[in-house]
């Protein structure tokens, strides 16, 4: 329920992540004078804010739910890898300046297309009120099928946005080095893919002839761009009342 506590808490917690990744590369950087580290974090913060004000309640709720541990396979070394993207770019480019920095043009490019991947991350989110960290049926709140928005065209936009986004983030602040642990980020995220169309196949009614008809899985299908959209209103899963998690 969206009342005056909840705003309070949304504001709060993007306070609290804003200042703590702003502090994090700013201190990494040794410096807070770098324009390219000041544009990405502005960008970072204004699109977190933006999620978090238009996504389900539900979904916030269950996105700051702690995870059971080992639920979801590399939901910790995406996490980890993603923050050493940051902190390797704004130590590179701040301190160390180990390899030729990324130039300006490149830099803004990137910027673009971090602010687009974010952009098409929130959509998924805002449209699919089940879009959880972890590979799990949220039963407890009527986890059903999504089919619509971003969802009518690939079947994982959000991932795609991750994989788009972080590569991005590290060119945008200015580091060529920060790529590596990017690409690890990249590789974690396309296992996760795989383990998630697994889960969904198996436990989400109505998934095997969704993945029929939207035919991209990362990458949107020129057949499905004209296709109507079509959200399930089931709340019925292949196996009634099932809360597991992955595996």
């Amino acid at each position: 329920m969206r009342n005056a506590n909840y705003w309070v808490k949304v504001f709060a917690r993007w306070a609290v992540l804003t200042l703590s990744i702003s502090t994090l590369l700013f201190v990494a950087a040794g410096t807070t004078r770098l324009p390219s580290l000041r544009n990405f974090l502005v960008t970072f913060s204004a699109f977190l804010l933006a999620t978090m004000l238009g996504i389900d309640p539900g979904l916030a709720a269950e996105r700051s739910r702690t995870s059971d541990k080992g639920a979801t396979p590399g939901r910790f070394a995406a996490g980890l890898s993603f923050l050493a993207t940051l902190t390797l770019a704004a130590l590179e480019v701040g301190r160390f300046h180990w390899l030729r920095p990324v130039p300006a043009d490149a830099r803004l490019s990137s910027l673009v297309v971090f602010a687009a991947a974010m952009a098409l991350q929130m959509w998924a989110m805002v449209v699919n009120p089940f879009f959880s960290p972890d590979i799990r049926l949220q039963s407890e709140r009527g986890h059903r099928l999504v089919a619509c928005g971003p969802y009518r065209l690939l079947r994982h936009p959000g991932y795609l946005a991750m994989l788009a986004a972080v590569p991005a983030s590290a060119l945008a602040i200015g580091s060529w080095l920060a790529l590596l642990p990017a690409a690890l980020f990249c590789l974690v995220i396309l296992k996760r893919v795989d383990a998630e169309e697994e889960f969904l196949q198996r436990r989400l009614a109505g998934y095997s002839e969704y993945m029929g008809r939207v035919h991209g899985r990362l990458f949107p299908r020129v057949d499905s761009v004209r296709r109507p959209c079509r959200d399930s209103v089931s709340s019925t899963f292949v196996s009634q009342g099932s809360d597991r998690r992955w595996p």
